[in-house]
């Protein structure tokens, strides 16, 4: 489940986390030759340089292969498109979702549309290779195969996955060296905030919530989920993992967040109108732990993000909640409290 596009959702897109389909749109006729963006040689390393055609299977369990080294690239999510960024091909990018802000030079990018992805603006974009995450609509990739046009899904389930991801794109992109640092530095920096954090003393019980748009209960970051990871590797435990009931977001009512008694709350939905006091002057709040201690947390956009999209900035997120966790080893946060 992705919390990528919740930036402009609706409350009850945003508790349901799904992407809406996108209308089947007819298939226009065979493209005229594309025109190049970038040189074959851009980001390729002489020791990782790819050879193609390219046959891999994605996230979905699709096999696909990839012809030529792409020159033009569609990315299909944010996360997606700062991998690519990350890895040195975002001269490449010729259309990314309405979501994609990030980097900056993402935003001056083609769009490609939100929600609803665009099928003629994607063909239209003379892609070598679309990029995009599971939810990416079937009929569109039905439609892109029968041009021809390989369509790769990146759906990490951990940090693992997104490193591999990070890896996976390089190899497309014939970036395999500029990859294989990336995933270096950000495996080194994961490593070095779970070893400091060993040395802190007790597991405070944390609930991240992420949207409390409906009365009587919240949504929060259960196990399974990048979140719930981050916890673990700053010595925190999940406060929601005893009702989740295996779900990654379960639904958490007031009353069982009363019996919960988390010592930490992380407002993840702070940009969506979430604030320190509207969640103390909700019924029974007051004598939460976390509320009575006067320890709940706003997170920044900027931090929602690091911390929802399993990108190459996942670690950003890992800091940001080590900061905001364990502020006596990894210092004070810039979040305001």
């Amino acid at each position: 489940m992705t919390l990528e596009n919740r930036r402009g959702a609706l409350a009850s897109l945003v508790r349901t986390l799904a992407v809406a389909l996108a209308l089947l749109l007819p298939v226009p006729a065979v493209l005229a030759d594309r025109a190049p963006i970038a040189p074959a040689s851009s980001a390729a390393g002489v020791l990782g340089a790819t050879t193609y055609p390219l046959s891999l299977v994605d996230d979905d369990g699709r096999a696909v292969t990839i012809a030529k080294e792409p020159r033009r690239i569609v990315s299909a999510a944010p996360s997606t498109t700062e991998i690519v960024f990350a890895v040195g091909l975002g001269d490449r990018v010729v259309g990314v979702t309405d979501f994609c802000d990030y980097p900056e030079a993402a935003q001056s990018v083609p769009k490609i549309g939100g929600f609803k992805p665009n099928l003629e603006a994607i063909i239209g974009a003379q892609p070598d290779v679309v990029l995009a995450v599971r939810g990416f609509p079937a009929e569109i990739i039905a439609n892109l195969e029968v041009m021809k046009i390989p369509v790769v899904i990146l759906n990490p389930v951990d940090f693992t996955g997104v490193l591999a991801n990070v890896e996976r794109v390089g190899d497309i992109g014939n970036a395999h060296d500029a990859a294989t640092n990336l995933v270096t530095s950000l495996r080194r920096r994961w490593d070095a905030v779970e070893a400091k954090a060993k040395g802190a003393a007790g597991r405070p019980r944390v609930l991240f919530e992420i949207d409390a748009s409906y009365p009587g209960s919240i949504m929060a970051a259960g196990p399974g989920t990048f979140i719930d990871a981050m916890l673990k590797a700053v010595g925190a435990d999940n406060a929601v993992a005893p009702v989740a009931g295996g779900m990654q977001y379960p639904s958490v009512s007031d009353e069982a967040v009363l019996g919960l008694a988390p010592e930490m709350v992380i407002l993840g939905d702070a940009p969506y109108g979430q604030s320190v006091e509207a969640l103390a002057a909700r019924p029974g709040w007051d004598v939460v732990p976390a509320v009575r201690d006067g320890r709940v947390v706003t997170l920044s956009q900027r931090e929602v993000d690091v911390t929802s999209r399993p990108g190459p900035r996942i670690v950003d997120g890992l800091e940001a909640v080590a900061q905001v966790v364990r502020p006596e080893l990894f210092g004070p946060s810039d979040t305001s409290r």
